[in-house]
C-alpha cells in the first residue's frame, strides 16, 4: 500500500515538473488553433502505426485545416504550423529560427550533419566553403556535361517507346544521379550505363526517415532497432555511404596527380572540399557527411522535380506542345544545346516554375524558435517549433486562383509581381534557403528541352486531383511516375 502511495506521489510529482517546464508555451499558444491533443501524446497519436504515405496525408491535411497558423503537440514538442506569405517572411529571415528541429537527428545516421540537417554552427561554417562553389561563373561550365548526359537519358527511354506506361523516375533519377557526379563532383559514376537502381535506394531510406520523426513509438533507438525499418535503412544507408566514400577516393587521387594548382581558378564543390579536407580545415567526417547530402538531396529532388514536370506535360498535351513549339524555335529539331540557349527558354522555364508550385520538393520543413518571434499578431515563443507547409502554401485559393490548374503563365513577370514573394518558396527562402536552387533550374530545364524535343509523353492521369500524395521527406506520388514515350516524327 506505501509502495503505491509512494508511485502516485512521484507520479504526480513528475506530472507537475512535466507541465510547469512548459506553462509557458501551453500560456502563450493555448488559444491557437489546432487538432485535439492527448495528456503526454499531443496529436501523435494520429500517426502511431501508419505508413509514410498516410503520415504524409495527414499531416498535409493539418495545414488545411489550420491555414496561415495553427499548433499541435508531438509528445513534449509544440509545433506551430505556418503558411501565411507573411508570417514566413519574418520567420525564414529571423536570426532565432536557423536551427533545425531536434526530429532533423533522424536523418544524421544518413546524411550526417551536413547543410540540411546540422546545427547552425557547423551549416554556417560548411555553407561558407560549398557557396562559392556553385556561383553562376562555375554552373556557366556545366550545360555540355548535362546534356551529354541527357543523350544517354535519351537513348535509354527511347528503347521504352511503344511499351505503354512505364514509371520513368527510376532513369530520371540515374541521370540525375549522373548529372551530379559529373558535375558537383567532377567524378564519373556511370548511373544509367549500369542501370542502377539508386532511385528505390533513396526512397526508402527518406521513407524510414519520414517515419521516425513522426512516430513516437520509432523515437526510441531501441525500440526503432528491432523493426524491419532499421534493417532496411542500414542496408540502403550502406550503399549510399560506399558510394560517397568511392566519390571522394577517387576525387582525392585526383588533386594528388594534379602537378600544379591554380589558386584563383573557380573550383567545383568536391575539389574544394577535399582540399579543405587535406588541409585539416574539415574533419574527413564533415567531408563525408557533406558529399552524401548532395548525393542524396540534389539526385532525388532534381529526379522527383523532373518527373512531375513531365508528368503535367503528358496531362496538358496543349502547354506540352507550346513548350515543344518555343524548343523548335530556340534550339531546332536536332542542333545541341549549349549554355547560350538557356536564357531563351523561357516558357520551359515558367513550365518547370508552375510544377513546382504544385509539387514542391520538400513539402514541408521545420524549425526551432530560440528566440521569441514577432509575427504582429501573435508571437511564437521561445522553445518551440516552426513547421512550414509550403504544398497549401502553394495550393491556396487565398493567392492562387484555381490553384490546382496547371498555368505556366502564372509565372509571366506581370503576374509575378502581383504576388508576395513568399508565396512561392519551391527552394525555402531566407538566410537558409537551397544553396542548389540555380543549378536545379538549370538541370530541369536542359533535361526537359531535349526530352520534349525527341518524345511527346501521354499519361492517363488526368487532372492534378487525381495524383495521390505521399512524402520521404521530398514530396512523391503514391502509385509512382507512370508515362508513355513516342518519338516524334
Amino acid at each position: 500500500m506505501y509502495v503505491l502511495v509512494l508511485l502516485c506521489i512521484v507520479f504526480l510529482l513528475w506530472c507537475i515538473h512535466y507541465h510547469w517546464k512548459r506553462w509557458r508555451l501551453f500560456r502563450i499558444s493555448w488559444n491557437i488553433p489546432g487538432p485535439t491533443n492527448l495528456p503526454f501524446l499531443g496529436a501523435s497519436y494520429l500517426f502511431l502505426g501508419k505508413s509514410a504515405p498516410d503520415i504524409a496525408t495527414r499531416f498535409i491535411k493539418f495545414f488545411e485545416d489550420y491555414p496561415d497558423l495553427g499548433k499541435f503537440w508531438m509528445g513534449e514538442e509544440l509545433f506551430y504550423i505556418v503558411t501565411k506569405p507573411e508570417y514566413l517572411e519574418i520567420i525564414l529571415n529571423h536570426p532565432g529560427a536557423l536551427e533545425k528541429m531536434d526530429m532533423y537527428k533522424y536523418m544524421v545516421p544518413v546524411i550526417g550533419n551536413g547543410l540540411i540537417s546540422g546545427p547552425v554552427k557547423v551549416w554556417k561554417k560548411h555553407r561558407r566553403i560549398i557557396v562559392p562553389t556553385l556561383k553562376q561563373t562555375i554552373l556557366n561550365t556545366f550545360p555540355e556535361i548535362i546534356a551529354q548526359q541527357c543523350d544517354i537519358l535519351l537513348e535509354i527511354l527511347e528503347k521504352q517507346c511503344n511499351k505503354g506506361e512505364i514509371d520513368q523516375y527510376k532513369y530520371i533519377a540515374n541521370f540525375s544521379m549522373d548529372v551530379v557526379s559529373e558535375t558537383i563532383f567532377g567524378v564519373p559514376l556511370n548511373a544509367q550505363i549500369t542501370n542502377a537502381n539508386y532511385g528505390q535506394t533513396f526512397n526508402k531510406i527518406m521513407e524510414v526517415v519520414f517515419m521516425r520523426i513522426f512516430r513516437l513509438d520509432y523515437h526510441s533507438d531501441l525500440l526503432f532497432s528491432w523493426t524491419k525499418e532499421y534493417k532496411a535503412e542500414r542496408e540502403n544507408v550502406k550503399v549510399v555511404k560506399e558510394i560517397t566514400r568511392d566519390l571522394i577516393e577517387r576525387k582525392k587521387e585526383q588533386l594528388m596527380c594534379q602537378l600544379e594548382v591554380e589558386e584563383d581558378i573557380k573550383k567545383p564543390f568536391l575539389e574544394v572540399l577535399v582540399e579543405n579536407y587535406l588541409k585539416q580545415e574539415l574533419t574527413y567526417e564533415e567531408l563525408e557527411d557533406e558529399v552524401s547530402t548532395f548525393l542524396l538531396a540534389a539526385s532525388d529532388t532534381n529526379a522527383t522535380s523532373g518527373s512531375f514536370v513531365l508528368t503535367l506535360l503528358g496531362m496538358h498535351q496543349d502547354i506540352q506542345e507550346k513548350l515543344y513549339d518555343e524548343i523548335i524555335q530556340v534550339l531546332g529539331p536536332e542542333r545541341p544545346l549549349n549554355f547560350d540557349d538557356l536564357p531563351h527558354l523561357k516558357y520551359t522555364e515558367r513550365t518547370i516554375k508552375e510544377s513546382l508550385r504544385l509539387f514542391p520538393g520538400a513539402p514541408f520543413i521545420a524549425r526551432i524558435a530560440e528566440e521569441d518571434i514577432n509575427l504582429g499578431e501573435v508571437v511564437i515563443p521561445r522553445g518551440s517549433n516552426i513547421a512550414v507547409g509550403y504544398v497549401h502554401l502553394h495550393r491556396s485559393e487565398k493567392y492562387w486562383e484555381e490553384p490546382l490548374k496547371f498555368d505556366p503563365d502564372r509565372f509571366l513577370p506581370e503576374n509575378v509581381s502581383k504576388r508576395h514573394p513568399y508565396t512561392w518558396l519551391p527552394f525555402s527562402g531566407g538566410l537558409r534557403n537551397c544553396v542548389g536552387g540555380k543549378f536545379a533550374m538549370m538541370v530541369m530545364k536542359i533535361m526537359i528541352a531535349m526530352v520534349i524535343r525527341k518524345f511527346r509523353v501521354t499519361s492517363s492521369v488526368k487532372c492534378v486531383e487525381d495524383i495521390g500524395l505521399t512524402a520521404n521527406i521530398v514530396l512523391k506520388p503514391k502509385m509512382g511516375f507512370k508515362l508513355t514515350f513516342t518519338l516524334r516524327q
